[in-house]
């Protein structure tokens, strides 16, 4: 009985870490620019944008490899290309720069 106990533990921690696979939830901080800018994305599908002066709520939809963002007060959500790679997000914006975001603890 406790080996079967164990097995369904197992399967539950699998799946609800997604089987490996890096997280997007967490907060972010860029690297790699002179300005600090800072990403929030919480498992409600809401997020957050923040700047030296200002920070813009949002929520996000995530399909495959790109991200859809809805800023708000924008009618027109932005669709990105995003990869993590180890605890190091990329998100490459309209004119294909890759935008890195170092995620934090």
């Amino acid at each position: 009985m406790k080996k079967n106990n164990i097995g369904i533990i197992l399967l539950i921690l699998l799946l609800t870490t997604g089987c490996g696979k890096e997280s997007i939830i967490g907060n972010w901080k860029s690297t790699g620019t002179k300005e600090e800018y800072f990403y929030n994305f919480n498992k409600d599908k809401t997020c957050s944008y923040e700047m030296k002066a200002a920070r813009l709520d949002c929520t996000y939809e995530i399909d495959e490899k790109k991200i859809t963002i809805l800023y708000k007060g924008s009618s027109k959500p932005n669709t990105f290309k995003y990869k993590i790679e180890k605890n190091i997000l990329i998100i490459t914006d309209d004119n294909n720069k890759n935008n890195k975001f170092i995620k934090q603890k």
